[in-house]
């Protein structure tokens, strides 16, 4: 193939590689016939209208009654379904003793263990944490959860159930968690077989499922039903240990199984007063119901889930979202047999290289420093960059944390501008494809050593890292070993096209995540992907 063709074909596959891992994050269509039998964030929305006329933070007392009891006549108009209210008197932190009132609207099943759906009904007040606004209408944060319930109580409500749903809208969250810390303390919570919670960080994008429980293996047997899928267990590996709280928080802690959706997009309107009727979005809300509704269909079908432990299981897995509809997951004891066989192809590899003469053992340890200082050098510019973004945007800088509008261009460029400079010092500095190889095998033999140790330390972190060693290993076999020009592009340009496809919506949602405050640790995401698809892309141009 000539060098010419080889390129054209290079350029083809990264952007049709690019493309794809676009849609990964798309969200569903409305329903053309949005007052039809299925689920209509078009009609869900509506709840929303009256829901967030005004800010209803517990302290807004006025304004939060209207709302508990707009909700509360809303579910007993629905009707075919026990409607009960609990009042607790809690002492908070900082507000002294205030009432708390939930609301539990349950639809009966023939079992006795029932799918917990919960959403919090207030709105945050002028209590926000450091360059939080406050005084939220709530349309998004709660009101995506509180819509998401009431349409899927009109779905169920006439449906024969074999296994019961009950939906609890949980008072007082933003103030912490008060409502859903009394409701796990009820004795009816020993039924519940499972806990689903709806929140919103956002107003727009997907609904990830950032969160379960732990041993979560049969949890995520039944999420991989879901409709579009979104989510990537290092969310769930990394948001276990970070300080971060929903009501989630409360049914994990006394041993509930259960998954946790919000969507990120949209950070400038999280706990402000642009949380409103007018910036919510109908495809994420549509989203919501999407995922959701194949999960309900699951578990109120399916007689083995009346048993109220059926979900504890007995390890993790690990999982990832590789095309929309594509989920992959798998056990973590799977994840650390498959990294011991990435370590064992990897030594293969190097052996076979160095005893053929194809590697230099003195080239591979060099370039193996130079990935180090890459690495080095393009975390020290991500923090750079974020801490002298915060500085000017003038706002509190934090590595997990910065609420700034307008960061997306220049996290692009710094990105865009760190795996340039990697393309330019490969060209320059190891223009043989031997030291490409080495340079390859550098950077696989580093995402190997973490893959390996996350999947002992946080497993669910572990694919990030197997993934692109992967990659690596291959595209190196494929040079070094497959003969014919045409089935060596084609195999080289799938390696490619799978990296990508998780390396795009990888790095953009952890930047969702995350923030800018994150960039360190994205640009060293980026380095430990771009080590391997950068000599992976120029191998392939060279093969002409």
């Amino acid at each position: 193939m000539k060098r010419r063709t080889s390129l054209i074909v290079l350029a083809s596959v990264l952007a049709a590689s690019l493309l794809l891992s676009l849609f990964v994050l798309t969200t569903p269509q409305i329903p053309s016939d949005p007052y039809g039998s299925g689920f209509s964030a078009v009609r869900a929305a509506s709840d929303i209208v009256w829901l967030s006329r005004e800010s209803h933070a517990v302290m807004d007392a006025e304004a939060h009654e209207r709302v508990r009891l707009a909700l509360k006549a809303e579910l007993i108009g629905l009707g075919g379904m026990d409607v009960s209210e609990a009042e607790y008197t809690v002492a908070t932190d900082n507000f002294g003793t205030i009432p708390v009132r939930n609301l539990l609207a349950k639809l009966p099943g023939d079992s006795g263990t029932p799918l917990l759906i919960v959403g919090h009904y207030d709105s945050r007040g002028h209590i926000g944490r450091t360059g939080e606004l406050g005084n939220s209408y709530g349309a998004a944060d709660d009101g995506y959860a509180i819509a998401t319930m009431l349409e899927l109580i009109r779905l169920y409500k006439d449906r024969p159930l074999r296994n019961p749903v009950w939906f609890l809208f949980t008072d007082a969250e933003e103030l912490g968690m008060y409502g859903a810390r009394e409701a796990a303390k009820e004795p009816w919570m020993d039924q519940v077989g499972l806990v689903l919670n709806l929140e919103a960080r956002g107003v727009s994008g997907p609904a990830y499922m950032f969160e379960t429980g732990k041993a979560n293996e049969k949890v995520l047997d039944l999420y991989a039903r879901a409709g579009l899928p979104v989510s990537y267990s290092l969310a769930t590996a990394v948001y276990s240990v970070m300080p971060n709280m929903t009501d989630f928080t409360e049914f994990v802690a006394v041993g509930k199984q259960g998954l946790n959706f919000a969507v990120l997009e949209g950070l400038r309107y999280y706990h402000a007063p642009g949380d409103n009727l007018s910036n919510i979005r109908l495809s994420s809300l549509q989203h919501y119901g999407v995922q959701l509704v194949p999960i309900l269909d699951e578990y109120v079908s399916n007689p083995a889930y009346a048993d109220a432990a059926y979900f504890q299981g007995a390890q993790d897995q690990v999982f990832f979202t590789l095309l929309p509809g594509v989920f992959v997951h798998y056990p973590a004891s799977v994840a650390v047999v498959l990294n011991f066989v990435a370590i064992a192809l990897l030594v293969a590899l190097l052996v076979l290289l160095a005893v053929r003469r194809q590697l230099s053992l003195r080239d591979y340890g060099r370039r193996l420093l130079q990935l180090l200082g890459w690495i080095a050098a393009a975390a020290l510019a991500g923090y750079l960059v974020s801490r002298g973004l915060a500085f000017l945007g003038k706002v509190p800088w934090k590595v997990t944390y910065v609420r700034m509008d307008g960061t997306e261009i220049p996290t692009l460029l710094t990105m865009i501008g760190a795996v340039a400079a990697l393309w330019w010092f490969l060209k320059k500095r190891a223009p043989k494809p031997e030291s490409k190889k080495a340079f390859l095998l550098a950077t696989a033999t580093v995402n190997v050593l973490f893959a390996t140790l996350t999947g002992f330390v946080l497993s669910g972190a572990s694919f990030l890292f197997l993934v692109p060693a992967l990659v690596g290993i291959v595209t190196i076999a494929l040079v070094s070993f497959l003969p014919g020009s045409v089935a060596k592009h084609v195999a080289l340009s799938q390696n490619l096209l799978w990296g990508l496809l998780l390396a795009v919506p990888i790095l953009y949602s952890l930047f969702i995540a995350l923030t800018v405050g994150g960039l360190l640790a994205l640009m060293v995401i980026l380095m430990l992907f771009a080590g391997i698809l950068v000599p992976s892309a120029m191998l392939q141009a060279e093969e002409g």
